[in-house]
C-alpha cells in the first residue's frame, strides 16, 4: 500500500490557518506539528473471545511501569511502549443480576454488553434472549463523526470478521458486538472480497468525481497571495528572500502532495473474489485471513475511508479451532470449558490467546507503518483489545483482559504502563472513549447505575 505522509484535506485546512506570517517561519517542522493536531481521530476495537488464562496473561510491572510481558502478551514486546495493560474492569452489565432472564448465556451477555454497557433484551434467540437494550460506543462515535462535515468519511464504520460465522438459526447476539441502537445490529463482514469491494469499490483515480476533486484543489499560496503581498512590502530584503525561499519549499511540498493517491488498496492480497465462502470459514486459513482483513482495515483507516472499525477474531463463542496455534481440530470454545487442573487444556488455551496477541501485534505493526506528520496512524488512534469474558471456564465477567494502544493525538497517556483497578465497570471505559472524542457531555453510557466517571488514570 502506498503510504501518504498526511491527509491532504487536513493539511490544507491546517496550512490556511497559518496565514502569510506563518509561512515565513521554517516550514516542515511547524507544518508537521500543525498537521498532527488536526489529524482525524480513529477508534479500533479488536476482539477475541472465551476469556483468558490470567497467570499466563498478567504482565510484570513495577510502580505501574511494564517491566516484562507474559507468555500470552509476549508477541506485543515490540510495542511495549505503545500499550497499556489494564486489569480490574468488570463487564458488570453482563452479569445475571442485570439481565431480564437468568437463562441468558454468558457469552452472549458479555459480547452484547462489552461495547453497549447494557443488558440483553428478551427475544427469539437462544435461551429466549435478544439484542442489547442500547447501541454500542463505536456506533455512537461513528454517528457523531458522520454528522460533522469536517470528520465525515465515505464509510460510516467497518465491522470486520476474521474466521467468524453467523449461527444458522439466527442467534446473532453471540456473533455481534456493534449496534446502531436497540434491535439494530451491525454484522461483521468475514468475506475479504466483499470487504475489499465495500472499502475500495468506488475509488477510481480516473473517475469524473476524482477529477472534480482534483480541480477544486486550489493552491494555498494562491489563496494567500494578497496576504503575502502585504507582508512582502513590510519586510527587509533579507527577510523577503527568506519568505520567498520558504514559499518555494511550500509549493514543492504542495506539488508532491497533489500526486498522492487519495486512497489506494493494499497490494498482494490475491484474487479475493475467487475465494469461496468455505475459505473464509476455515480455521486452517486463519493466518492468511487475518493478514488480508487487518491490512484492509488499516488501509481504510489510513486513507480516510472510515475512522471507526471493529475487528472480531472469532465470535462470542470463539468458533474457531486451534489450527493456527499448532493444535489442529481442537475447539477453542470447548477447551475453554475445561477445569484449571487440566494442564493440557490450559497450555493450549494459552497458546491460542498468544496467537490472538500476535494478530493484535500485527494490527499495531500495520498502523505504525502509516506515517502521519511527526507520528503514525497509531498515534492518532486508540486501539482496544477486548474479550467477552474474564475467566473462560466459569464464564465470569469479572476482570476482563484489556490492552489499550495509541494516544489518540495525546488524549491518553503514553504506553508502557500497567493500570490495575479495584473493581471498576467497563461502562466507565465507554464514557472515557466518549470523552476522548470530545463528548464531555456524556456522563453515563449504558446502564447509568454502573457509571462512576471516566477512567482518568488512562487520560493524559
Amino acid at each position: 500500500m502506498k503510504k501518504q505522509a498526511f491527509n491532504r484535506r487536513l493539511f490544507l485546512r491546517g496550512a490556511t490557518t497559518l496565514g502569510a506570517v506563518g509561512l515565513a517561519m521554517p516550514l516542515l517542522p511547524s507544518l508537521s506539528r500543525a498537521a498532527d493536531l488536526d489529524f482525524p481521530r480513529r477508534l479500533v476495537i479488536f476482539f477475541s473471545g472465551n476469556g483468558t488464562i490470567a497467570p499466563s496473561w498478567r504482565p510484570r510491572s513495577e510502580n505501574g511501569r511494564l517491566t516484562g510481558l507474559s507468555t500470552i502478551l509476549e508477541p506485543l514486546a515490540p510495542h511495549i511502549e505503545d500499550i497499556t495493560v489494564v486489569e480490574g474492569l468488570d463487564i458488570e452489565c453482563a452479569k445475571s443480576r442485570w439481565q431480564p432472564s437468568s437463562s441468558f448465556h454468558a457469552h452472549e451477555r458479555g459480547l452484547g454488553g462489552i461495547l453497549t454497557g447494557t443488558h440483553l433484551q428478551k427475544g427469539q434467540m437462544e435461551a429466549e434472549s435478544g439484542y442489547p437494550a442500547g447501541g454500542s460506543v463505536d456506533q455512537f462515535l461513528a454517528d457523531a463523526l458522520a454528522a460533522d462535515p469536517n470528520t465525515a468519511t465515505a464509510l460510516h464504520s467497518l465491522q470486520i470478521g476474521i474466521g467468524t460465522r453467523r449461527n444458522g438459526a439466527g442467534w446473532y447476539n453471540r456473533d455481534t458486538m456493534s449496534y446502531a441502537g436497540v434491535d439494530d445490529p451491525r454484522f461483521h463482514e468475514r468475506d475479504g472480497g466483499r470487504l475489499f469491494n465495500m472499502i475500495f469499490g468506488d475509488v477510481d483515480a480516473t473517475s469524473q468525481a476524482y477529477e472534480r476533486i482534483r480541480r477544486r484543489r486550489v493552491s494555498v499560496l494562491d489563496f494567500l497571495k494578497e496576504d503575502l503581498a502585504k507582508v512582502d512590502r513590510r519586510l527587509s530584503s533579507d527577510d523577503r528572500l527568506r519568505v520567498r525561499q520558504h514559499t518555494e519549499a511550500f509549493r514543492d511540498l504542495e506539488r508532491q502532495l497533489s500526486e498522492v493517491v487519495t486512497c489506494q488498496a493494499p497490494s498482494g492480497l490475491g484474487d479475493l473474489d475467487a475465494r469461496s465462502d468455505g475459505f473464509w470459514l476455515s480455521s486452517g486459513n486463519i493466518p492468511t485471513i487475518a493478514d488480508i482483513q487487518i491490512k484492509q482495515a488499516v488501509a481504510a483507516l489510513g486513507c480516510g475511508r472510515t475512522s471507526v472499525a471493529t475487528i472480531q477474531f472469532g465470535g462470542g463463542l470463539g468458533a474457531l479451532n486451534l489450527d493456527c496455534a499448532g493444535f489442529p481440530g481442537e475447539s477453542w470454545h470447548a477447551l475453554s470449558h475445561e477445569g484449571d487442573n487440566n494442564q493440557s487444556a490450559q497450555d493450549k488455551l494459552t497458546q491460542m490467546n498468544r496467537y490472538a496477541a500476535s494478530r493484535f501485534a500485527m494490527l499495531l505493526d500495520e498502523m505504525k507503518r502509516v506515517p502521519e506528520g511527526d507520528g503514525t496512524l497509531l498515534d492518532h488512534s486508540v486501539v482496544l483489545w477486548v474479550n467477552e469474558l474474564g475467566k473462560g471456564n466459569n464464564h465470569e465477567h469479572h476482570d476482563m483482559p484489556l490492552i489499550m494502544a495509541g494516544r489518540l493525538g495525546g488524549f491518553f497517556k503514553k504506553g508502557g504502563r500497567h493500570v490495575v483497578y479495584d473493581r471498576r465497570n467497563t461502562n466507565d471505559l465507554l464514557v472515557t472513549l466518549c470523552r476522548a472524542f470530545g463528548h464531555d457531555e456524556v456522563t453515563t453510557f449504558g446502564i447509568p447505575e454502573l457509571c462512576s466517571g471516566p477512567l482518568t488514570e488512562l487520560m493524559a
